[in-house]
């Protein structure tokens, strides 16, 4: 049976402030092979750690990323919910190439979504390009989006570089859509995930990496489908529920 592997969405997002190198020590910590992480572009051009465009939701501040510098948006914490459980230098927002030498140093698997939503020719996309290209870790790494058009003209600039494909949509011809995006790996929302998908998806030689998946029952089913990594809130529940297939 197909080996799946376990990716943390955000980090231990479900115990830990999201996307900060607390979240993604602790989900190292509990057996995840590989995370997943979001990246925005700040003002100064750097690229910040973070899912949303404004701070306002996971730290003590407010403000768009797009109108902070990387030293602005450090100053505040983003341990959010979890309050005073995580040290404030934990709970900073990380950069990019800060989290690349973390999974690089304790061989993880990293994919890197990038929320340059309409744009298909935004920096964001080419910025994580050149450094994943830069890092000597690109066989490790996968560059995401829900902007198709985005990763079709980032896969036509670094072909060698991997790319993927968000989406919660059914696809008439999925194996044809995914080619013309360029895709090397389909990342559909869990639900959407069936046997016939995965005879299309398998057929075609595409990956599968479902999101956002924290139910073991649910984990359970996609591993027997085959599906390549699950992004899970809960790396140690995804952990633990393909280890008793594995024994």
């Amino acid at each position: 049976m197909n080996k799946t592997t376990i990716l943390a969405h955000r980090g231990a997002s479900a115990y830990a402030p999201e996307n900060t190198m607390a979240s993604f020590e602790l989900a190292r910590r509990m057996g995840a092979q590989g995370i997943k992480l979001d990246v925005q572009l700040t003002r100064d051009g750097k690229l910040a750690v973070i899912h949303d465009h404004t701070i306002d939701r996971t730290s003590n501040g407010k403000g768009r990323v797009s109108e902070l510098t990387l030293a602005e948006l450090r100053e505040y914490d983003f341990s959010y919910t979890f309050q005073g459980e995580y040290s404030t230098e934990g709970s900073r927002i990380p950069e990019l190439k800060e989290v690349m030498q973390f999974a690089k140093e304790n061989g993880l698997f990293i994919n890197i979504e990038t929320k340059d939503y309409a744009n298909p020719y935004g920096e964001v996309n080419v910025r994580t390009a050149e450094l994943v290209k830069a890092s000597g870790y690109q066989e490790q790494t996968l560059i995401s989006s829900i902007n198709h058009n985005a990763m079709a003209r980032l896969k036509r600039g670094y072909p060698e570089l991997q790319t993927a494909i968000a989406f919660m949509e059914s696809y008439y011809r999925l194996d044809e859509y995914a080619a013309s995006c360029r895709a090397d790996v389909l990342h559909p929302y869990y639900l959407g995930v069936d046997a016939a998908f995965m005879e299309i998806a398998k057929k075609s030689g595409y990956e599968v990496n479902p999101w956002t998946v924290d139910d073991e029952a649910e984990i359970l089913r996609l591993q027997q489908l085959g599906v390549t990594r699950i992004m899970t809130n809960r790396p140690d529940v995804g952990v633990g529920a393909l280890n008793k297939v594995t024994v």
